[in-house]
């Protein structure tokens, strides 16, 4: 064992040979051939042949059989809750926001954030305000939450990112004393809308959850808005249908606010059937990114944003950060910048996410908060990456040539130090 973690594990190239190589992004042979990973959403025939069974030729009715066979069987699949198929994830938000709006000016999320989730907040004529993130979580930190509720607040929003989940149950108990509303953004987070508090479901008003082709359901553009409120699930096609009802009928409402949220019934079709496949499909990731993890965790430098044994997260991808400090480097994004292309010249598909706190993605808002008064959050995207294939067909030995990418470019590191990155970053 070194410094750094393993520079006695010798790497595999894909043919399981050892050997230690040069690194791909300096000319050597990458771990992984081109071809080996299956990106998600993994498209196969069973695929196609949902989509030949829009066979109405009425593709955007919100009454049609497969839309609301899908949103049934979502509410069976979840075990509780009431489920409205709509547009987007960002539809299911801005939806609830509107119903939830009469009770306030303001909405606190956290700066760790998407700009999708927080958008809505301003085109509901409500001000968003930031609080930082709980690390241990990568989620809004509850403590601070609380601190910014008061009789001016309208709804929380909890965001739930990269399959993670997000309890906090005191900052759930500190709205319901003040009569703010608890909104939960699950669209990177399916499992989260199931019972995964003690065998309860979250202590939430209304769930947002997203079809997106590249989240779990896998289908396209479709959201999802998920609660108990009969008047909630009302509202959606009151502020949504500006032409027709939910029972198909063709009018005219004087009470629509003209959204027009209808959910694409081609997306819908794909997601009715992935939900018959969705236990197997959160199986595969989770034991794929535990495996991972298992085989790297001997790394000095880096660390899971949650924890991969715990089988309740919905691990859309697998989020990772580094510790610049213990690798050599400055605090700052330089030694992310530097694993992040090293891996992704080996063939491991590595993405960053944002940069910056989410406000600085959203003109209206960004000349009103400061990065630097949210460290953690800054911090989280600093060093934060996530491996992005982990979902099935791709299984474990694929995450072994992961595993064998990873150790290949920590072993670099140990025998050069900070000084490798230079002509890397720079090329």
């Amino acid at each position: 064992m070194n410094a750094l973690g393993a520079p006695e594990r010798k790497t595999r190239n894909a043919q399981g040979a050892c050997a230690v190589e040069k690194l791909a992004i300096f000319g050597g042979k990458p771990v992984i051939p081109l071809g080996r990973v299956i990106p998600w959403p993994a498209a196969e025939k069973k695929h196609l042949d949902a989509l030949r069974g829009v066979d109405s030729g009425k593709y955007h009715r919100v009454n049609h059989p497969i839309v609301s066979d899908l949103e049934q069987n979502l509410s069976r699949w979840i075990g509780k809750w009431q489920v409205r198929a709509v547009g987007s994830g960002t539809a299911a938000i801005h939806i609830e926001l509107d119903y939830f709006k009469e009770r306030g000016e303001q909405v606190v999320t956290a700066a760790l954030n998407w700009p999708g989730a927080v958008g809505p907040i301003k085109i509901n004529g409500l001000e968003p305000v930031f609080v930082d993130v709980d690390m241990s979580v990568a989620g809004i930190d509850q403590q601070a939450a609380a601190e910014r509720f008061n009789p001016n607040v309208a709804a929380v929003l909890i965001t739930h990112l990269f399959g993670n989940n997000v309890l906090v149950p005191d900052g759930r108990h500190a709205a319901r004393a003040q009569g703010i509303a608890v909104i939960d953004d699950i669209c990177q987070s399916i499992a989260a809308a199931k019972a995964i508090v003690g065998g309860s479901n979250l202590d939430a008003d209304a769930l947002a959850l997203s079809g997106n082709g590249a989240k779990h359901l896998g289908a396209g553009e479709l959201g999802f808005v998920i609660t108990e409120d009969d008047d909630l699930i009302a509202h959606v096609d009151r502020v949504s249908l500006s032409s027709s009802s939910r029972s198909g009928a063709r009018i005219f409402s004087p009470l629509s606010q003209g959204y027009n949220y209808r959910p694409n019934v081609f997306s819908s079709s794909i997601a009715k059937l992935r939900v018959t496949e969705m236990d197997a499909q959160l199986e595969i990731r989770r034991d794929n990114s535990n495996l991972l993890w298992e085989m790297i965790s001997d790394l000095a430098g880096i660390l899971p944003l949650c924890d991969p044994s715990d089988r309740d997260h919905s691990m859309l991808n697998f989020p990772l950060r580094i510790e610049p400090e213990v690798l050599g480097f400055p605090p700052g994004p330089a030694a992310r910048d530097f694993v992040v292309k090293s891996l992704q010249a080996e063939g491991v598909p590595i993405c960053v996410w944002l940069t910056k706190p989410v406000f600085e993605y959203l003109p209206e808002i960004r000349n009103k908060w400061n990065a630097a008064d949210f460290p953690h959050t800054v911090k989280i995207l600093d060093t934060m990456f996530y491996v992005s294939e982990i979902a099935p067909p791709n299984g474990g030995e694929l995450m072994h040539l992961y595993a064998d990418a990873f150790h290949k470019v920590w072993s670099a590191l140990h025998k050069q130090g900070p000084e490798i990155a230079a002509g890397a970053i720079s090329s």
